[in-house]
């Protein structure tokens, strides 16, 4: 976390927490759920609304982690801001796929483990690294080495074949709560 964070949290260690008004998308955008604007209609605007200052965007990279609990907050100075994962904590790109596997977070942090994997029902790619649980981004699945093998699918990591169990529960499997409340 970045200096002033700690700093911050140092002097009021009594913010309260804030709930379900920033969101991580399955793409590894942030969203801004604006509750108390004028006219929010939760069926409209509870999806929120993409934060795009690239500052803002690496500001909260920096300061993302997870509790205890498994529930995954961005520390804004004092306070901590609990977000609500539509897909996992983690967006990963694919850098390499051969002859070594290489990704990165949505947040810049290089994965240098993969300990186990699964397929979603949409055919997504869920992880488990060193970073923390992860999505594969859609747009990267064609450059991941998989194949099928029987009624599994398998997944090179240029070091070792990673068989991908079916799930249907990202959040039971990956150990992450993605609506987290008080």
């Amino acid at each position: 976390m970045d200096e002033p964070v700690l700093r911050a949290m140092a002097r009021w260690p009594a913010v309260p927490a804030v709930w379900g008004w920033l969101r991580l998308d399955r793409r590894g955008r942030w969203l801004l759920v604006d509750r108390g604007r004028a006219g929010f209609d939760e069926a409209r605007d509870g999806a929120g609304s993409p934060i795009t200052h690239p500052r803002i965007v690496e500001f909260i990279g920096r300061n993302y982690a997870a509790d205890e609990a498994g529930r995954w907050y961005w520390q804004n100075g004092p306070q901590r801001v609990y977000v609500d994962v539509e897909a996992a904590p983690l967006v990963l790109r694919v850098l390499a796929a051969t002859p070594q596997l290489r990704m990165v977070t949505h947040t810049g942090v290089i994965v240098a483990r993969i300990d186990a994997g699964w397929l979603g029902p949409a055919g997504e790619v869920l992880l488990r690294t060193d970073a923390g649980p992860a999505l594969v981004h859609d747009l990267d699945l064609a450059m991941l080495d998989l194949a099928q093998d029987g009624e599994d699918v398998v997944l090179a990591t240029g070091g070792r074949a990673l068989r991908l169990r079916p799930c249907v529960c990202a959040g039971r499997v990956l150990g992450f709560v993605a609506k987290p409340r008080p």
